[in-house]
């Protein structure tokens, strides 16, 4: 029985006519709808506490003027036709005029670019622009942390903690930045990802109507972030290693821009290394100008051949640069934690916003992490993934070489490190990873990375396939390499 609140009138005439009223008014307002069944009587009575008779006097009432309709084994509908005394005009019920709904200016965010790299059913060969392999997680070393973090739990980790993060886990942090970054005397404090990062950051810096600069292509998410923020952005092409500082010194000098998002060790999504050299260029042009730097190092562990670059943020005697990272390439993608290392001036100012949105995240998580990292076990588990995704990585390489070798039109960089490759296939992305996607194959098309929706490029991310699986998804490919 569906339950029917029915407000009746404290006092006045006999309760009998006010429950016929209550009745009247429902109707008008569009709770109950012409030939809807109306509550029981029996249902109603309970509802109000009265007696049944109460109510069964009432609905005599309606059902005299014409409001209901009496049914078999007395059941009650609303009236098709209904009293045009009442409605004003007969057959409809005059209801109440809806509530004016609030003008709001909704900042939809746009989404349409996850779909050619998020398809609803799984395909064959899914060449997933970059994600760590589960498979490779040491599940049951990191399990016996968590269970120690949980079998002896300290107090404070079920309490609201500082919004920088758990001691145990920031300490941590900040030795293997100064370890293996070079990287210091920093305010780090842990996120929800880099994303959380970017987005805290640009609440503290960023008005609607400032300007900031973004590769192209670049990284969705930073964009739709912006574009929802309301600020304006200018985008500056991507080059074999990394951002055109020609244009963005240009860029610079013509307008005020103040943050630049830069991937320059592994650029997303092209993979493409700025050179020690072009990255000291840069700095001193955002020096000139006035631009603080978001330097997101989604991948630094991910590096073959030689070690990795330091950052921008391990050479910044101005404090200019905002150094963002995550561990979810380390551990897996849902784990969601993040870091981001700040100046020390804007510490207060961070805490004080993070107080006013997330507080802090999620502690348990935080003091395992912790711990798993004083153990040895997370760089232990970066030299096993680095060695695996170095054997990825040339297998796709060696399956390209092949297809090339028997004639297809495709070109590529060999990427120094992450987990894709950027493969230019002389084509239009858009139609490439359509046809892709028909013959089984998953790629992450240039359209979705660019600012004007264009671009021949694939990227093809290698990490959670296997060799066979990598040489057979190239080869169904093939046949699209040489198609003009």
């Amino acid at each position: 029985m569906r339950v029917f609140q029915l407000s009746v009138s404290a006092e006045g005439q006999p309760l009998y006519l006010r429950i016929a009223q209550a009745m009247r008014q429902s109707i008008l307002d569009g709770r109950l709808l012409p030939g809807e069944a109306t509550p029981s009587t029996r249902e109603l009575a309970r509802n109000l506490d009265t007696h049944r008779n109460t109510v069964i006097a009432a609905f005599s009432e309606l059902l005299a003027e014409g409001w209901i309709t009496a049914e078999q084994r007395k059941s009650y509908r609303v009236s098709r036709e209904l009293p045009s005394d009442f409605s004003g005009h007969s057959g409809q019920a005059k209801r109440s005029a809806p509530a004016p709904v609030a003008a709001f200016k909704w900042q939809l965010v746009r989404e349409s670019w996850l779909e050619p790299i998020q398809p609803e059913q799984p395909v064959p060969y899914a060449f997933r622009w970059g994600f760590a392999d589960p498979s490779l997680f040491p599940l049951r070393e990191f399990r016996s942390h968590m269970l120690d973090v949980l079998r002896k739990p300290k107090a404070a980790l079920f309490d609201y903690g500082s919004p920088r993060g758990i001691p145990s886990l920031l300490a941590a942090i900040e030795e293997y930045l100064r370890r293996l970054r070079g990287i210091e005397g920093r305010s780090i404090f842990i996120t929800n990802g880099t994303g959380e990062a970017l987005l805290l950051l640009s609440q503290l810096l960023l008005a609607p109507g400032d300007r900031v600069a973004m590769e192209d292509p670049g990284y969705p998410p930073a964009r739709e972030l912006f574009r929802v923020m309301g600020v304006k952005i200018d985008f500056v092409q991507v080059g074999a290693d990394g951002l055109d500082l020609g244009l963005f010194e240009k860029l610079a000098a013509r307008r005020k821009i103040k943050l630049l998002f830069l991937t320059p060790l592994h650029q997303f999504p092209s993979t493409a290394t700025m050179p020690m050299p072009k990255r000291m260029r840069l700095y001193e042009i955002a020096s000139r100008h006035g631009v603080a730097i978001f330097e997101e190092d989604y991948d630094h562990e991910i590096h073959y051949l030689t070690q990795p670059l330091p950052p921008l943020a391990s050479q910044d005697p101005e404090g200019r640069v905002l150094y963002a990272g995550t561990f979810s390439k380390i551990l897996f993608p849902s784990a969601r934690v993040g870091f981001v290392a700040v100046p020390r001036e804007l510490e207060t100012p961070l805490i004080q916003l993070r107080r006013l949105s997330t507080h802090q995240n999620e502690a348990v998580m935080q003091d395992a992490l912790a711990r798993w990292m004083a153990s040895g076990g997370v760089e232990r588990h970066v030299r096993r993934m680095r060695r695996h995704y170095h054997g990825q990585r040339d297998a796709l390489i060696a399956a390209l070489g092949a297809a090339q070798a028997r004639g297809a039109k495709i070109d590529w960089r060999d990427p120094e490190g992450g987990m894709a490759l950027w493969l230019d296939t002389h084509r239009d992305s858009r139609t490439f990873a359509r046809e892709a996607l028909e013959r089984g194959v998953l790629v992450a098309p240039e359209w979705v990375y660019r600012s004007n929706g264009k671009g021949t490029h694939v990227r093809l991310g290698f990490s959670t396939m296997t060799s066979d699986q990598l040489q057979l998804g190239i080869k169904a490919l093939e046949p699209l390499f040489t198609r003009r």
